[in-house]
């Protein structure tokens, strides 16, 4: 393995707890390349492992630092016929980290406020690589190593910010998307076709500016999620943008994906906030929804979302009577769900999570049966913290988990991070492959597979 390094700023002495440990900013960009493998990486995974999280530059006040506020800092594995050819870590080169760091202004449009950092997603879209955010803020074109290129409002076809969570439709062939903007009274539906340019289905007032972090749809509906969290902009000043508001109802609409307002039907929720919806789909008179609930999020707690162990439940809406019903399908916290995302949209058996406790404490990994109720548990070993799980489907495979689930795991023994691949059919035994990193990959947010195309 060869390695080169880049320092950028010298250590950040703190007390805030998205400031410490493995939530702590990475100081250097890295660069390493013939990464050593455990075992034996499948030779038809060619493509990018990616994700990306906060990673502050700089000095930081600890008690004005937000988890969901930090320079954005990608990850990137490059995988090819069986080798790990390199990992590289790149911050996205927000207004502050080119003044901090000298370099370039980044070119491109501009939308909303702040520091036009993105630090929340990473996606394809038509042919480009996108660091994206929500809250207004314009997609961040990277290159295929991660290094900035310019933002972008998809070919001018979008008229105001993006998400961080567009969901992939592979029935249609494109991706949904719902955007929010603080100072917009409503919020966007669009749609990214496959060229990557955009086009608005509705606008749905939202007067009382939510929170609204991710999305998800049916055969025939888009699930709105209203819950009572909102964005202040005074908040921003002192850095706690997101607050609980127990004077809103938490409700969920079901939009028609045409668009149609009229057809907008909302159905009362408890009262809880979700950040995810693992998969949506349509039964009969029936809409279900399985989602990560948080009892309550930025009430006391203005740092991070971390006021209770969120867990995974089932939501169903009955379109006859209106009413919403919810089961708890596994009272261990957990977050970032995901699945084979073959099945957005429809009925499925399995999805995939991350366990996250006593105050977003990471660990072992599940992957859920969703029809037998079953949660199977690979545990990474003493110290190991696995990120967001990812299912990669192998080709032309007949059943629905015939793949590998692919994480960046944190091994606090050496203060490094791996990328793990299990065999979702085998997802307690062995790993397939692990490969090592000589870095540390901080707990963040979301990524992707970036299959070769």
């Amino acid at each position: 393995m060869s390695t080169t390094l880049e320092r950028t700023s010298e250590a950040t002495t703190v007390t805030n707890p998205y400031l410490q440990g493995n939530f702590a900013p990475v100081q250097v960009e890295t660069t390493a390349y013939d990464l050593p493998v455990r075992g034996r990486i499948p030779e038809e995974l060619n493509g990018r492992l990616v994700r990306i999280g906060p990673n502050p530059v700089g000095a930081v006040d600890p008690a004005a630092y937000h988890w969901f506020t930090g320079t954005g800092m990608a990850h990137g594995v490059r995988l090819r016929d069986g080798k790990a050819e390199w990992y590289r870590n790149r911050y996205v080169v927000s207004d502050g980290v080119a003044a901090q760091l000298g370099r370039q202004p980044v070119p491109g449009p501009r939308n909303g406020f702040g520091d036009n950092t993105a630090n929340t997603n990473i996606v394809a879209l038509g042919d480009k690589t996108y660091a994206i955010v929500e809250a207004g803020g314009l997609p961040v074109e990277l290159t295929n190593d991660l290094e900035t290129i310019a933002r972008s409002n998809l070919n001018g076809t979008l008229q105001r910010g993006f998400s961080a969570h567009p969901k992939a439709d592979p029935a249609r062939n494109l991706m949904h998307v719902l955007a929010y903007q603080p100072g917009v009274p409503d919020l966007s539906y669009l749609v990214v076709e496959a060229d990557g340019r955009a086009r608005a289905v509705a606008h749905i007032p939202a007067p009382h500016f939510p929170m609204i972090h991710d999305v998800a749809f049916t055969a025939t509906k888009l699930i709105v999620l209203d819950m009572p969290v909102t964005f202040n902009l005074k908040g921003l000043a002192t850095g706690f943008p997101f607050a609980w508001d127990d004077t809103l109802t938490p409700r969920v609409g079901l939009l028609p994906l045409d668009g149609a307002l009229s057809g907008l039907k909302w159905f009362e929720a408890p009262s809880c906030f979700v950040f995810h919806v693992m998969n949506a789909y349509d039964d009969g008179d029936l809409v279900v929804a399985d989602v990560v609930r948080h009892a309550r999020v930025f009430d006391q707690e203005m740092r991070g979302p971390n006021e209770s162990d969120p867990v995974l439940a089932r939501w169903t809406f009955n379109l006859k009577t209106g009413v919403m019903s919810e089961s708890i399908f596994d009272d261990r916290g957990c977050e970032f769900p995901r699945f084979n995302d073959a099945f957005a949209g429809r009925d499925y058996r399995y999805g995939y999570t991350a366990s996250a406790s006593d105050g977003l404490r990471f660990g072992p990994a599940y992957k859920h049966d969703l029809k037998s109720g079953r949660t199977e548990v690979h545990d990474f070993g003493p110290g190991r913290q696995t990120l967001e799980p990812v299912f990669i489907a192998r080709a032309g495979a007949m059943a629905e988990d015939d793949g590998w689930v692919v994480s960046y795991v944190y091994d606090a023994g050496r203060d490094a991070s791996d990328v793990v691949i299990l065999d979702a059919r085998g997802f307690a035994d062995e790993p397939v492959a692990v490969i090592s990193l000589p870095v540390r990959v901080p707990f963040g947010f979301h990524g992707n597979w970036l299959a070769d195309r």
